[in-house]
């Protein structure tokens, strides 16, 4: 099967039929459904904070986690109103207790990406000018998982990058028209051929300008950054990754400052649709990818999943 069409299936699967199944069957129970009820709300707050929206647009979030808490609160006003309430039995009620309890854990970690304060952290420029754009996967990502995959990647973990992965970020445009979903061509994404301007001050160690981008969601993709700027400050590295081929205008020895123009948003290397990557490491020599990740801020703020940067 395609990677496009598994993706889709995994978006439905996980985004809207497991939602809408905890949500009918805390409707129809007919045992105390008020801890499945507790359940469904999690998993929805969960969903909310850390699902893969950009694939589905943030007013379609919106409007849809609107109409599940609609339902979540109409099951709990039966709940509450029904005169006949079967007893779980006690392995039954042990079960959801313990899922509730893990998927505690889980909202934990998620808010601890978004809020809490690294104490190594560097305020960056945003990299982008104008417009919308939606962080997909950031923050620490040894905390959790499902809000920044990087850390934990098999992939990473097998090539020894995860480490430096720790706080990389991955970032799209939004549209402002109406997209096809899961759309293969390049130009339909808003990120492609974006402007990308630099995050700090620095010189340039590291430009790869010649890399083919990929078709999206075509499978198969090279094991690098695709086209990519390096710099420098201090021991600090800044990857910017998955560039257009052909739109870096600097070259490796060139002093840049925060916000100087330095190409354009891509899909080139390991990346199945357009965004830019971005990383900071922590490195005492030029073998920046054994270094050690370090938080980004903009604005005081975490650039945690699900962030929305307006410019």
């Amino acid at each position: 099967m395609k990677e496009r069409n598994l993706i889709i299936i995994k978006l439905l699967v996980t985004h809207v039929f497991l939602i809408l199944g905890l949500v009918l069957v805390a409707l129809f129970v007919k045992n105390d459904n008020l801890l499945l009820i507790t359940i469904t709300q999690t998993v929805l707050l969960i969903l909310f904070l850390a699902g893969y929206w950009e694939f589905f647009s943030i007013r379609f979030k919106w409007i849809f986690c609107a109409g599940i808490e609609t339902l979540i609160l109409f099951a709990l006003g039966i709940r509450f109103h029904s005169i006949a309430i079967e007893t779980p039995t006690p392995f039954l009620y042990g079960i959801l207790a313990f899922i509730q309890l893990y998927l505690c854990s889980v909202l934990i970690k998620i808010f601890l990406v978004i809020f809490n304060n690294d104490k190594e952290r560097i305020e960056i420029e945003f990299p982008f000018k104008q417009g919308k754009y939606l962080i997909t996967d950031g923050g620490n990502s040894q905390i959790s998982r499902i809000m920044n995959y990087h850390f934990h990647s098999s992939v990473h973990k097998k090539k020894n990058t995860n480490r430096s992965m720790l706080y990389a970020t991955d970032i799209i445009k939004l549209s402002g028209g109406v997209t096809r979903f899961l759309p293969s061509d390049n130009n339909a994404y808003a990120i492609f051929g974006e402007k990308i301007y630099s995050p700090i001050d620095g010189t340039i160690v590291k430009v790869v300008n010649n890399i083919e981008d990929n078709k999206p969601f075509s499978g198969n993709y090279p094991y690098n950054t695709g086209n990519t700027i390096v710099i420098k400050k201090d021991n600090y590295y800044l990857l910017l990754g998955h560039m257009k081929k052909g739109s870096i205008i600097v070259k490796e020895g060139d002093a840049v400052n925060g916000s100087d123009y330095l190409g354009e948003a891509g899909n080139s290397g390991m990346s199945e649709r357009p965004h830019l990557h971005m990383q900071l490491m922590k490195s005492e020599t030029d073998d920046y990818w054994k270094g050690m990740g370090v938080c980004l801020q903009y604005e005081g703020k975490n650039l945690y999943k699900n962030r929305l940067i307006k410019k």
